[in-house]
């Protein structure tokens, strides 16, 4: 019987599993255009690779996952290479529905050498004997001199590589099998597992007036940090030159629920606060309520990635793709022409999502010079990337006025609007980039998010000029469209409502 280590072994099916991603690696040299770029993270794939195997291969199931992954690469690799095929959960689903007459279809003289070839070298695993697999001193030893010079090599390049993995998400895609085992679970979460009934959190909700005439006008932001808004204390660049000319007022301490638009957006709308939402959830957000209480409920979205389960059940729901946020202005402009007694409407914008900056504006805004026009961050100075990114800002501030205009003529309504962003965002600061940091460890700039209000209710902008120093959070905005409205429910919570006397700070 044939011997080898563990840590030989281990090795080895690192190595394979590196060679095995070549497709992977075609795709960042292509998108990337720099061949030491690309061996380095060639480097660094195999020493993720080789502490994620060191950590699994345990005693008694060491070689199941060496089978396992093998197996899966090579399915993998197959259909992404001869058919261009990414495996996905979707794609699970219509291989789950193949007919026999369409896996005779896909038989050739590859997939069955394929075959043979696995089931030889599985052949050869099963007979190994892998000798010294119990001693934990060489386990912690393999682990931690792969990760130091993971580390090594990643952290001098961090302004290199974050900025490309979050230009090129689909990368993910390439890495095999870890995406297509990924995927295999959300073909079970979404099509297998059986689904939570949808809960309605509320049966005793009511307006107590539905006569009086109001609309709100919600703008919520994508990627904007408090820290770059001049109508707090920043001084760089005035990036709220147009609202500055408004009576409007700016919350300067509001955090957000996470550090990414997939939490943060539905964690806002949501009856839960941070510290319990659940991206599981399935129930009646805030908006859920005021629709079925008849107020008028629109949702008009920008943002790439849509609302996140926010708007499914809304009725009046549009999706554009456009390339600025004001062409959603045209949109906006028709659904004043038809409003209701009580009216909330929705704009979701792509805001300052980066890396491309300089994308998210029209020429005209590109006031604050120089500027880092291309989505490779490290060939731009610090001073071009906060001066591309306060563009995206002003930008997004000249549309709240574009707004707020409006809304001035709807002298026949108590008009408001409320803008907030999703989550923050760093711009090299400690070496970071972008946004996503898990929250315990994210930086203020990701979690430190703008709150801006204007009304034609005095009232109301007399109560708002009281609460712009309170510690606030996204948690206060389910009571706060609910209290809009004069919505009465038991799971109204005075204490979170931003237009209530009762009001109190805390927020995270």
């Amino acid at each position: 019987m044939l011997k080898i280590s563990w840590f030989k072994f281990v090795l080895l099916n690192s190595i394979l599993i590196t060679c095995l991603n070549f497709n992977l690696f075609i795709f960042v040299y292509e998108k990337i255009q720099n061949i030491w770029l690309t061996l380095t993270f060639i480097v660094m794939y195999f020493l993720l690779i080789h502490t994620i195997f060191s950590i699994l291969f345990i005693k008694y199931l060491t070689k199941f996952f060496s089978i396992f992954f093998i197996l899966s690469s090579l399915i993998s690799i197959y259909f992404i290479h001869y058919y261009g095929v990414l495996i996905d959960s979707d794609m699970i689903l219509n291989a789950m529905q193949t007919d026999v007459k369409e896996v005779k279809e896909l038989l050739n003289w590859r997939l069955i050498l394929l075959i043979l070839g696995f089931l030889i070298l599985t052949t050869f695993i099963v007979k190994l004997k892998i000798v010294n697999s119990n001693k934990f001193s060489t386990k912690i030893i393999s682990i931690s001199l792969a990760l130091i010079l993971f580390l090594g090599l990643f952290l001098p390049l961090t302004k290199t590589y974050i900025p490309f993995f979050r230009s090129y998400n689909e990368i993910r895609m390439y890495n095999t099998p870890f995406y297509q085992i990924y995927s295999l679970w959300r073909y079970y979460s979404k099509y297998v597992k059986a689904k939570e009934k949808f809960k309605t959190i509320e049966n005793d909700a009511y307006i107590e007036d539905n006569t009086s005439k109001k609309l709100l006008i919600l703008v919520v932001g994508e990627t904007a940090r408090a820290a770059n808004y001049s109508l707090g204390d920043y001084t760089t660049n005035d990036t709220n030159a147009y609202t500055k000319k408004e009576n409007v007022i700016f919350f300067n301490n509001v955090s957000s629920c996470g550090t990414a638009t997939a939490i943060s957006l539905p964690c806002m709308f949501s009856i839960s606060k941070r510290a319990n939402f659940s991206n599981s959830e399935f129930q009646e957000n805030a908006l859920d309520i005021l629709q079925k209480l008849g107020v008028n409920t629109i949702w008009i979205d920008n943002n790439s990635g849509g609302c996140k389960g926010v708007c499914d059940r809304i009725k009046q729901t549009e999706l554009y793709s456009y390339q600025y946020d004001e062409n959603l202005l045209d949109s906006f402009k028709e659904k004043l022409k038809n409003l209701k007694n009580q009216n909330i409407i929705v704009l979701h914008l792509q805001g300052s999502h980066g890396p491309t900056y300089y994308k998210r504006y029209p020429k005209e805004f590109k006031k604050f010079l120089p500027t880092c026009d291309t989505n490779t961050l490290d060939k731009c100075s610090q001073e071009a990337l906060v001066n591309t990114y306060d563009n995206t800002l002003l930008y997004t501030d000249f549309i709240l006025s574009e707004i707020i205009a409006l809304l001035k003529e709807k002298n026949d309504f108590q008009s408001s609007l409320i803008y907030i962003s999703d989550h923050g965002e760093s711009l090299g600061e400690n070496g970071l980039y972008l946004h996503g940091m898990p929250y315990a460890f994210a930086p203020k700039y990701q979690t430190h998010v703008p709150l801006i209000f204007w009304s034609n209710d005095n009232n109301l902008i007399k109560l708002a000029q009281q609460y712009r120093n309170l510690k606030l959070s996204q948690d206060n905005l389910f009571s706060s469209l609910l209290g809009y409205f004069n919505v009465k429910s038991k799971v109204y919570e005075s204490s979170y409502d931003l237009f209530s006397s009762q009001l109190r700070g805390g927020g995270e």
